[in-house]
């Protein structure tokens, strides 16, 4: 079951806004204690742990839309309005909550999402009806390595591939303790499994038409190296949205990892700003 994972706060327990963070595909909650902490001095900050890191084996395809609906049953306790964060899978994974349920949200700030072109989804639909792994990157998470000597080793590498260059050696050793666990005396092992890593990409949903329907402030940061949103994609987010901005930064898909510091500044400042309105 999920749970409300609490950052550790710098706060007293009625002070600040309630922030809500959901982390992507892969990339377990404590990867982002850079961009958390600095958070977590302003206000009172959450995470939350999805389905691949509950332990289990991985079906081949898992609506996202239920990992939202995890999050309803998770925030059924919280009375006041909160702010949603989310990367990649996550920032989608807070779209569609709030989608069902705005008035449970002030806004929204979201890091790089996963909103696919139509036809890029519905090819990727149509091959995945002849085989299941037919993607490319199904393929790689099925493949990757899931246990080493050490803790250390993982390090090593991670450090070599092209996806991490970008992030420092503190955040990338953040994220290795956080999706690696020991394993009786026997080295490390992968938390989050290339199986779940594999359906959480098989299952993306079309947000491509939803992202009118969202009546909340919303705060976008993308990279201008993401291989995850192009210039069409932001485009069309644009034109679909009244109350959001959208910012590119010099970045990949990974924008809150390589720019931690950045990207929490601009979400107080987003959050603040906003707070402003409300007062006025």
């Amino acid at each position: 079951m999920q749970t409300l994972i609490p950052v550790e706060q710098h706060l007293s327990p009625k002070e600040g806004d309630t922030l809500i963070f959901l982390h992507a595909n892969g990339f377990p909650p404590a990867t982002y204690s850079a961009l958390l902490a600095p958070l977590a001095q302003r206000y009172k900050v959450f995470a939350v742990e999805h389905r691949p890191l509950w332990g289990g084996e991985a079906p081949t395809f898992f609506g996202w839309d239920r990992y939202a609906n995890d999050l309803a049953e998770t925030l059924n306790g919280v009375e006041e309005p909160v702010w949603l964060l989310g990367h990649s899978m996550g920032a989608v994974i807070a779209m569609l909550y709030t989608l069902k349920n705005p008035s449970r949200i002030k806004g929204l700030i979201a890091f790089d999402p996963v909103i696919l072109r139509p036809h890029i989804w519905f090819m990727g639909k149509f091959l995945q009806r002849f085989n299941a792994n037919a993607l490319p990157i199904v393929k790689v998470a099925l493949k990757r390595p899931h246990t080493f000597q050490s803790f250390e080793a993982a390090f090593s590498f991670y450090r070599t591939k092209r996806v991490f260059q970008r992030l420092s050696d503190a955040v990338l050793h953040d994220y290795v303790h956080a999706a690696h666990q020991p394993v009786d005396g026997h080295g490390v092992a992968l938390r989050y499994s290339g199986a779940w890593e594999a359906c959480v990409y098989r299952s993306a949903p079309l947000m491509w038409f939803k992202l009118k329907k969202l009546k909340v402030p919303v705060l976008g940061i993308v990279g201008d190296q993401s291989d995850v949103i192009g210039k069409e994609t932001l485009k069309h987010w644009h034109d679909s949205t009244v109350d959001t901005t959208v910012e590119v930064q010099h970045a990949g898909h990974l924008v809150p990892l390589e720019l931690p510091d950045y990207c929490a500044q601009r979400a107080i400042d987003f959050i603040e700003l906003n707070n402003q309105k409300i007062k006025s």
